[in-house]
């Protein structure tokens, strides 16, 4: 009878700790317990979300390409930044339909190789960047490479609010001043902004006295100026307290900094000028055309009305570079790829067909006298 008890209370004790077993086993591959894993692997697998065109870790197919962008990070100013961008991308398509060329069995005599090596060249010699190309035909450097983007070590960043005041300035550091000399006209830069601030600060405070008669206050001719003066007659005649008074003070201050801001910029415009590497457009396809055109035969008055069609030009460009560089920016928060010559895009499209119309039409112009040499 005893053993009997015992092999009953044997047997349930099995069972218990078999249907314990099952409980934990459901538990563990539960809906709340994957969830919780899932929440686990996600937070541990988390990627950060680029919010500017130098955050991009990785934007190109070819690993070579890769390694130039991040070391094009640390050195370039953000204008030269989405330039460069452009150029790669273009040349990342070209090294990957070489790619698979040559897995056909083609380019037996390395001629398409040593162009597309030969074109590399010229675009990282084209931005500063020679020094790194022996990199990107080491194996062991590009299984190495690893994005640096934590933000803290960029050499060349917008340092002041003023967007023409970077502009200037990211001409100024290329133009071939020492350290000292690049130092004191940083200073005059600074002040210059300081000085757009308190334009600015006026300015707001016209505006937010009267909105509707100052938003242009800059125009010298502006139907705002003639505003002023009527109030004010308006006032005496109703024998009403004058309004208008201040803001007509701080009117004539807004004139007086307008012109002061203009002059100093210009000052600042020559001062760059006398680099001794100095370049008239920032941007390295102007660049280019403008190089080839000082050497053709054109009249002064001709070259300076090809400057005016260049920096016509050169905003186009660089409006495009930047539509390009943000388009790449928004697919890779979505996490997906860009191609710049076939985006769905409208508005970049057009942009650029006018961009490559007025390429065409300047280069062919440039060449025909060129050719006259």
């Amino acid at each position: 009878m005893v053993s009997k008890l015992v092999s009953v209370f044997f047997i349930l004790s099995l069972g218990a700790i078999f249907i314990i077993n099952e409980c934990e086993g459901l538990n563990k591959y539960s809906a709340a317990a994957n969830k919780a894993t899932d929440e686990k692997n996600d937070d541990s697998k988390e990627i950060p979300v680029p919010v500017s065109i130098r955050e991009l870790e990785k934007p190109y197919r070819m690993a070579k390409l890769n390694l130039v962008w991040t070391k094009a990070k640390h050195r370039l100013t953000d204008v030269k930044l989405q330039s460069l961008f452009s150029d790669l991308k273009m040349h990342d398509k070209e090294e990957m339909a070489y790619k698979h060329y040559k897995e056909e069995g083609k380019d037996t005599d390395g001629l398409k190789a040593a162009r597309l090596r030969k074109k590399l060249i010229g675009i990282m010699s084209t931005y500063g960047l020679l020094e790194h190309f022996a990199e990107t035909d080491d194996p062991e450097l590009l299984k190495r490479h690893k994005p640096l983007n934590d933000g803290s070590n960029y050499v060349a960043k917008d340092l002041f609010k003023d967007k023409k005041l970077n502009k200037l300035w990211a001409k100024a550091e290329n133009a071939g001043f020492i350290a000292e000399e690049l130092e004191a006209l940083k200073q005059e830069f600074s002040h210059h902004q300081d000085k757009i601030d308190e334009y600015m600060s006026i300015l707001s405070e016209v505006e937010n006295g009267d909105p509707e008669a100052y938003k242009n206050s800059i125009e010298e001719n502006h139907p705002s100026w003639n505003e002023i003066d009527d109030k004010e007659e308006s006032d005496e005649e109703t024998n009403a307290i004058p309004t208008k008074k201040d803001y007509v003070s701080k009117a004539n201050l807004l004139r007086e900094k307008h012109h002061q801001i203009k002059s100093g910029y210009d000052q600042l415009d020559k001062k760059t000028a006398e680099g001794p590497d100095h370049q008239e457009f920032v941007e390295p396809k102007v660049q280019g055309l403008w190089r080839i055109a000082k050497a053709a035969q054109f009249t002064k008055n001709e070259l300076d009305s090809l400057k005016e069609e260049l920096h016509h030009y050169q905003t186009r460009l660089l409006k495009l570079r930047h539509m390009h560089s943000q388009a790449a920016l928004d697919a890779a928060q979505n996490g997906k790829t860009y191609d710049p010559d076939n985006t769905t895009r409208e508005n970049i499209k057009k942009h650029a067909r006018t961009v490559e119309k007025l390429h065409a039409n300047l280069e062919s112009r440039i060449l025909e006298r060129h050719s006259e040499l």
